[in-house]
């Protein structure tokens, strides 16, 4: 990693994700929030959710057996990689087939509680998005391949023409909703098509002769392992809106609120573990344990500065954001507030995420799968159980305020776990920039509660909630100056240490 790599992937994802936003912002205008937007995001979660958490767990597994010792070499690599993208093209289109057979009783599982007349329609968006599965793998393979090769812009906006392509078919005269479907699927492989001209010019192609030469190296069993463990949120948010089924548009109102989440915390937690982890996993396996402890006392402390003030944002402003982005044509005030208030509350699980995305990653090079995987399967076997209780109480809110606190829980857990990995990276030093930070933060609210006091009708409004929001940024960003905060986050040295 170096500072110029992590900016230049950042600003790629910020593309991209903010025309993902323009994408759920015209779909809101079109459809609003009904039966049929609940059906559509809860099949797209399918491929969204699920789909691309294997996707990300095979990059991660490509990475890590590029830089194994074993696989030296850029023509054996190059071998590698062709093995590796067959094999799991075979094995996925047996999937897929099998997906189709059990189309039916997978939609009634994902939608339990849909109007039995809406059900044909479910089930046909269901046999036009499962090719979706492929697509979504297949990229996330070779953007791990660049990635490796420090082809990190190309990457980082892949999505770019899947979410122009969805956004240029909303504007459709009376377009329906299988329509969507199909022009959703389209995109998908687009993720793959902006990634070949890249991927070929390293010399690398997708298909090659499955032989015995790599069949004992990244096993099955470990590409199961991290996908479990990328599986947590994604099936968490989906055993959410599949309890709140039975409300009209309450899939929806989830499914807005854990995707602006995600798709703001992605854009710093995906930068960070795209530009670190292919660094990160080759000093892994030379033994330098100090560059990795030291390199993750920086990313903590600059991870702690990125979502200590966005927690705060979504706390104090969310419900402005939620107008703002989505509140159009058929979404509502009523859409709004509820949105808003699920939107804070998935938002304090941000450690769990950043977890999931990031620092898992050091424990797979170590390979402590039991830590992930039993953490995994303890908070997806628990949310069932939890959620029986919390729908009866408080709907869509108990539902996902009982999906952050097991998501904390196990952040904890691996946070306990990587000490075994990397040492003791909690020492005074970390503590102290934590610290300093929680002071900007606390200097940021601090202007809020003034605002609030003072001039309460800023802090509400559609677009003027700018303006405190901006003097709260400002607070934050003088106190880790005067702290200086900031000159340690920036520092050119702390950067430099990932390109060893």
């Amino acid at each position: 990693m170096n500072g110029a790599a992590y900016i230049m992937v950042v600003l790629g994802i910020l593309l991209a994700k903010g025309i993902g936003f323009l994408r759920d912002m015209v779909f809101a205008w079109v459809f609003g929030a009904t039966a049929y937007t609940d059906i559509y995001f809860q099949i797209f979660g399918l491929v969204n959710l699920i789909f691309t958490g294997i996707g990300v767990a095979l990059s991660t597994l490509i990475i890590k057996n590029l830089n194994k010792s074993e696989n030296s070499g850029e023509e054996k690599q190059r071998r590698y990689v062709s093995y590796f993208i067959t094999r799991t093209t075979l094995i996925v289109a047996a999937v897929t087939c099998v997906l189709y057979a059990f189309a039916r009783p997978v939609t009634r599982l994902l939608l339990p509680g849909l109007d039995k007349g809406l059900y044909g329609t479910a089930v046909k968006l269901m046999y036009i998005m499962l090719p979706s599965f492929l697509f979504v793998i297949i990229a996330y393979i070779i953007s791990g391949v660049l990635q490796n090769k420090r082809v990190f812009f190309i990457t980082s906006i892949m999505s770019l023409p899947f979410n122009v392509i969805i956004i240029a078919s909303l504007f459709v005269k009376n377009i329906d909703i299988i329509t969507v479907g199909i022009v959703t699927t389209i995109g998908w492989f687009l993720h793959i098509a902006i990634q070949l001209p890249s991927f070929y010019k390293k010399g690398y192609r997708l298909f090659g002769a499955v032989t015995d030469e790599f069949r004992s190296k990244g096993g099955n069993s470990e590409a199961l392992y991290i996908f479990i463990s990328n599986m947590m949120f994604q099936v968490c948010f989906l055993i959410d809106k599949a309890f709140v089924s039975a409300e009209n548009g309450a899939v929806t109102t989830i499914n807005y609120a854990s995707n602006l989440f995600i798709t703001i915390s992605s854009v710093f937690v995906v930068a960070m573990s795209n530009v670190v982890f292919p660094a990160i996993s080759k000093n892994y396996e030379e033994g330098n344990i100090d560059y990795l402890r030291g390199l993750l006392q920086y990313i903590i402390s600059i991870m702690f500065a990125i979502f200590l003030p966005f927690i705060l944002t979504v706390i104090c402003f969310g419900e402005s954001i939620i107008r703002l982005v989505y509140e159009h044509g058929e979404f509502t005030p009523q859409h709004t507030r509820i949105t808003a208030l699920l939107f804070a509350i998935y938002t304090l699980g941000a450690l769990g995420y950043v977890c999931q995305e990031l620092f898992n990653k050091i424990l797979y090079l170590d390979s402590r799968y039991a830590c992930t995987v039993t953490g995994t399967l303890a908070v997806i076997g628990l949310k069932p159980l939890v959620n029986m209780f919390a729908v009866r109480h408080g709907g869509a809110v108990a539902v996902s305020a009982a999906t952050t606190v097991l998501l904390t829980l196990y952040a904890v857990n691996v946070a306990l776990t990587m000490k075994k990995v990397t040492g003791s990276y909690a020492d005074r030093s970390l503590l102290s920039t934590l610290l300093r930070i929680t002071l900007g933060g606390a200097a940021a609210a601090a202007v809020f509660a003034l605002f609030k006091i003072f001039a309460p009708r800023l802090t509400g409004g559609r677009i003027t909630f700018v303006i405190p929001l901006l003097c709260c940024g400002a607070a934050y960003l003088a106190a880790l100056y005067l702290t200086g905060t900031i000159k340690y986050l920036l520092k050119k040295g702390a950067a430099e240490r990932a390109e060893n």
